[in-house]
């Protein structure tokens, strides 16, 4: 069995593959900077990386495509399903998600960032500055959340909420047996969910059926709110988030996944992540899609990925699956 990368390896792959190539030892493993056009077209398993058409294409005999990150939205998911290939992900990274998730809201709410750069030019706040609780920052403690999303990040969320003593208010599309922990409460009324809560969390993965769930009606609905978004920029409407927030119908919002992005693999870019100018706004703290990418959620990722590669070896099945038609 040939498994060809689509990317290049950390040191922490380099172990666990030699575990796995010493407990399977007819596993052929094929490297980014080896691999030829013969091995793509030879390979039963893709790990990947950025995947293109035309290696998907070469690749006849593909079983499976194995991701060390959550969502692959540039996958032709229908054709892969028609194919029969299996699409395996990883959770790994839900925690660190989360915590920027709850991170951006603090940052906010706490006026970390207008707070440093003013006392960096010597400017004081709170009874330092004269004004005392008319000139502070506002705590979590206590306040109503809805996430939209209840999977892996958003279950991470709620935990890390209750410990500002929150009550959280999860949003799905599907009914569940039993309420989750550290949910008070599951609604499948998006706009229960978004009117009765004064922070809004999106983990929502971008599909077909959440694409543009956040519409200018939705958005309506969240006056005075402070909404953030570690899902996928898509899942909010464009110009319906930038004129709210330009506005005030929103007080604001934390945004770790955008519309525009730099090119793939090239450096040292400018890009800024949208049409509209959300830069320029004072009630939006801006972070570049990196809540995944801490280092231990990149070590949590490549053992979910090691884990998914021995039990398809194992069973023929790996651990995690995307379903193709919902696309997560």
């Amino acid at each position: 069995m040939k498994f060809v990368f689509f990317f290049d390896l950390l040191p922490p792959w380099q172990e666990r593959l030699a575990v796995l190539q010493h407990e399977f030892p007819e596993l052929e493993i094929v490297l980014r900077e080896n691999r030829t056009e013969d091995d793509i077209a030879d390979a039963d398993a893709f790990i990947g990386g950025y995947i293109s058409p035309e290696d998907l294409k070469t690749a006849g005999g593909l079983k499976i495509i194995f991701f060390n990150f959550t969502g692959p939205n540039f996958l032709p998911f229908n054709e892969l399903a028609a194919r029969g290939v299996i699409i395996s992900n990883t959770h790994g990274n839900a925690g660190s998600v989360a915590e920027r998730a709850v991170a951006l809201a603090l940052s906010y709410y706490g006026k970390i960032i207008s707070y440093h750069q003013d006392l960096k030019q010597g400017r004081w706040h709170g009874v330092w500055g004269g004004k005392g609780v008319a000139d502070t920052w506002e705590s979590l403690h206590g306040k109503r959340c809805a996430l939209i999303g209840t999977g892996e990040i958003g279950r991470w969320i709620a935990r890390y909420l209750k410990a500002f003593g929150c009550r959280v208010v999860g949003f799905k599309q599907r009914p569940v047996s039993s309420l989750p922990e550290n949910f008070d409460h599951i609604t499948l009324d998006l706009f229960e969910a978004l009117e009765g809560s004064e922070l809004v969390f999106i983990s929502l993965p971008q599909t077909g059926e959440t694409e543009g769930l956040i519409d200018a009606r939705a958005i309506s609905k969240m006056a005075g709110k402070f909404l953030v978004n570690v899902g996928r920029g898509g899942v909010v409407d464009e110009a319906a988030l930038f004129d709210a927030l330009k506005n005030g119908v929103l007080k604001g919002a934390g945004l770790d996944v955008w519309y525009n992005y730099p090119e793939h693999g090239r450096t040292g870019q400018t890009v800024f992540p949208s049409r509209f100018p959300f830069h320029e706004l004072a009630n939006v703290v801006l972070s570049p899609h990196v809540g995944g990418l801490t280092p231990q959620a990149v070590e949590l990722n490549i053992a979910q990925t090691i884990e998914n590669m021995r039990a398809y070896l194992k069973t023929g099945r790996p651990i995690f699956e995307i379903d193709p038609a919902l696309m997560y």
